[in-house]
Order: C-alpha cells, then structure tokens, then sequence
C-alpha cells in the first residue's frame, strides 16, 4: 500500500521566486537519494487555490520510506528554507489501499 504525503503553500508576502524554486529544486533532490519514493512539486493552477501558491506530493512504497524522506539531510534543508518564507502551510499524510 502507497503511503502520500502532501503539502501545500502560501509564501510570505515579498518571498523571491528564486527562494521557492530553490526550496522546490531541493525537496525535488531528495528522489534520487531516498529509495522507495517518487516527488511530485509544482505551482497549483487550481481556481480554488485559497491563495496556496505551489505543492509538494510524496508517495512512498510504505510509511518507512516516508520516514526516510523526512530524516534526509536534504529535505531538513528544505524544511528549513520553507520554514523561513512560509507564511502558510497544510500537509496531509495518507495510505491509499
């Protein structure tokens, strides 16, 4: 069973394009150095945004890699960059069976 993790985003008011995109290159990185999980990031395009500007989807092949994706030295960048430009955030954590 696949394991999703999804979060969306609204940056804090002046945020440069470029810190996104870098936040968004690095939680990409970390596909080729955790195994079991595929990473989706993108700008939403939906007409019922509420204003969350871009989105990150995780799947892993089971809640470990998941976890493993989250320990990564990588993604704790990410985290951090996000961290300081967010205004904003939701993740959602589930299982497709």
């Amino acid at each position: 069973m696949a394991c999703i993790h999804t979060a969306i985003f609204r940056w804090k008011p002046g945020t440069p394009a470029e810190q996104v995109a870098r936040a968004l290159d690095l939680v990409r990185a970390v596909a080729g150095r955790v195994e079991g999980i595929s990473i989706y990031c993108g700008e939403n395009s939906s007409r019922w945004s509420q204003g969350f500007t871009h989105a990150v989807v995780v799947i892993g092949t089971d809640q470990q890699a998941i976890d493993n994706y989250r320990k990564d030295s990588v993604h704790e960048e990410a985290a951090k960059l996000i961290d300081a430009i967010e205004l904003e955030g939701v993740g959602v954590d589930f299982q497709d069976r």
